[in-house]
Formats: structure tokens, sequence, C-alpha cells
């Protein structure tokens, strides 16, 4: 594949001018977490290096099987691999450290801290899945039964994902907490292998279970019962664990990062056309229509990108159609055919991020003193 590990800003700019803002974001974010971690202590810094290590092994196990492999990333200004954008390990840094730090404010412990974990990555993580799909930041198989069911661009299973694997990794890492509060390097080092080893293999066994109740493939109904399950447990065992919180200055950075974020994503979605986006780079094997594989459930799905009939979020009205085997090959964005739904997913998803981890970090109004009544 003809990639290169360093790509100009300036050339990016002209093709994938959102993928760049997105790339420094994801970055800059990913520093100002390990900033804040180093000032918290050591528990944050396990938290920001277990979400490094043990995201970036999900994503590499997930690309490298080829019964799973139904997603290719656009090529980014710094490529770790023709198909490991250096700003993917930082997004893993994002969703699994921000949410996670900002539940572990509320003092909770065990299944409701991974419940609830969970629960947060998803919102913090929906309007990036909505917005890089539809400004093809990166592409999806064409037929692959697991990510057939989608919300505004994005596949439930994509949310489900996300629901499961915070969940198990904040779960993990509660644990190893509540053993050593004080974290030697000994329960560091426990730690990461804990959640390297564990989380991927946790998150598929839940979904392997949910995805049943949609016949073998992760849709509607697997991601709504696996919400009702987490917010199930959260309340079982986190009710009555929530009292006013008392903002910490040393949150402000992470609180303030999580603002610029939400801000960021509705802003791409605002002010870029999709149709302006080019993406060279890998994707789906083009090939001959309708040859059946299989992936990972089982299911059947078709092999090749069959470029005179599919349903994916991109066009070749740029650029000529790939030829047959081309693995490396060029994509145009499709148009909106709906901008007020994408815009106002992503808008509403931004407002709610703000005002959550606003009240998770302790930084919202103050409750109004009650009135005393005459005689007390």
């Amino acid at each position: 594949m003809p990639w290169q590990v360093l790509t100009s800003p300036v050339e990016q700019w002209g093709v994938l001018p959102s993928f760049l803002i997105a790339e420094v974001l994801f970055i800059a974010m990913a520093g100002v977490a390990l900033f804040h971690a180093k000032k918290a202590g050591r528990a944050e810094l396990m938290i920001w290096a277990g979400a490094l290590i043990g995201g970036t092994a999900n994503d590499l196990i997930f690309m490298a099987l080829p019964l799973v492999d139904n997603f290719w990333h656009s090529q980014a200004t710094i490529m770790l691999s023709p198909r490991l954008p250096l700003y993917i390990p930082c997004v893993y840094i994002c969703f699994l450290y921000y949410p996670t730090i900002a539940v572990r404010r509320l003092k909770m412990s065990g299944l409701a801290v991974g419940a609830l974990t969970g629960l947060v990555a998803i919102i913090f993580y929906a309007p990036f899945d909505i917005t890089g799909a539809k400004l093809v930041w990166w592409t999806w198989h064409d037929t692959d039964l697991p990510v057939a069911s989608r919300i505004l661009g994005a596949p439930t299973s994509s949310t489900l994902w996300v629901l499961t694997f915070a969940g198990s990794f904040a779960w993990l890492i509660d644990r190893m907490l509540a053993r050593d509060p004080e974290v030697s390097w000994a329960t560091f080092a426990k730690g990461l292998a804990l959640v390297a080893g564990l989380t991927t293999i946790l998150m598929v066994l839940q979904i392997t279970v949910l995805q049943q109740l949609d016949g073998g493939a992760p849709a509607y109904i697997a991601l709504g019962t696996g919400v009702a399950l987490y917010v199930v447990v959260f309340i079982w065992r986190g009710r009555g664990s929530i009292d006013r919180l008392t903002p910490d200055p040393a949150d402000r950075p992470a609180h303030v990062a999580v603002l610029v974020y939400a801000a960021t994503l509705v802003l791409c979605m605002a002010a870029f056309d999709p149709a302006s986006h080019v993406s060279s780079g890998a994707h789906q094997e083009a090939g001959e229509c309708y040859v059946d594989a299989q992936d990972i459930t089982g299911l059947t799905r078709h092999r090749y990108l069959c470029v005179e009939d599919f349903e994916e979020d991109f066009t070749f009205a740029c650029t000529e159609p790939p030829a047959d085997g081309a693995r490396w090959y060029t994509i145009c964005g499709r148009a909106h055919t709906s901008f007020v739904a994408w815009m106002s997913g992503v808008a509403v998803l931004g407002v709610f991020i703000a005002g959550l981890f606003t009240f998770l970090f302790g930084f919202g109004p103050a409750p109004k003193p009650q009135k005393r009544s005459r005689g007390t």
C-alpha cells in the first residue's frame, strides 16, 4: 500500500479538513488527560496508560482478524501503519479516561462504576461516531451484518461495543484500585495487564449474548437491552451514592477539554460539507459483486465492495471507481440527505455531554438553599 508516515497538514486540509481538526483535537485531549493524570496521582495514571494499551490492543486485534475486519481508517497526517492513524490510540484514551475519572468522582464501587461508566462513554462517543462516519474519517464494510443497523450512520454495534468495552474497562480498574488504593507499582503493572488481557474478552462475551436477541447480529434490540441492563445495574448497585459534588480545581483542565471536544464535533458537522471530503487510502477490497463470505457471527456478507451496488455513505463522483482487487483507492464524501437530522443529533449530544460532565466534575451551579418554614 502506498502509505506514508507523515502527510503535510496543508495537503490534509485540502482533502479532509475536518479530519485534520479531529486529529489535533484528540491528540491534544490525550495530552490534557496525561497532564491531569500526572497531577491527580498514580490511580489516574494507571487509568490513562490502561486506556492506551487496552484500547490500542483491541483495535489491532479487530483489524487483523479477517472475520472481524469491517472498518478502515482514512489516512491521517501521522500514520503508525497503513491502517492505524496516531490519533486512534488517543481516541481510546479519551473515551475511556474522561468517562472513567468523571464517574470515579461519585465515589461508587464495583458493578455500579462499570455500568455508569459504560453509559457515560456511549454519550461521549456518539457524536464522534456520527460525525466521523459522515465526513469519511473512516468507512465500514458495506454488507457486514454486525454493522448493518445504524442510527444517523453510526452502527448500533459500535455503540454497544463502547458500552460494554468502557464498562468492562472501568470495572476491572475499580477492582484493582479497591484492593490497593495507594496503587503500588506492582498493582500498576497488574492493572495494565488486566485491562489489556480481559477488557476485550469481557466485551465480546457480553455482545455475543446480547446479539442473539437480534438473530445473531447486534442491532436495535441488542443495543436497547444492553443499555437497559446497564441502567438497571447502576440503579441497583449505585442508588443513594450520588450527592452534591464538590468541584476540584485540578479537574478544570479535563472539564474544559470535554467542553471543547463537544463543541468541536458540533462545529465540524455544522461547518463542513461531506461532499467536499476526499479520502485516499485503505478501504474494503473492490471486486466481483455478490461473492459470499462469512463474518465473525457466522452470517453471510459479500466479500468485496460492489462498486455498482453499495449503500455506504460515500461515492466515486470525484474520481474513477476502483478496479477489481483494489484495496487502496479514493472515495468521495456523499452530500447530506438530511442535514437537519444529522446536525440536530450531534448538537443535542454535544449539549448533553457538556451538562453531564459539568455535573460529574462538580462544576455545575450549587443547589439553592431551602427556605426555612416559620417557627424553625
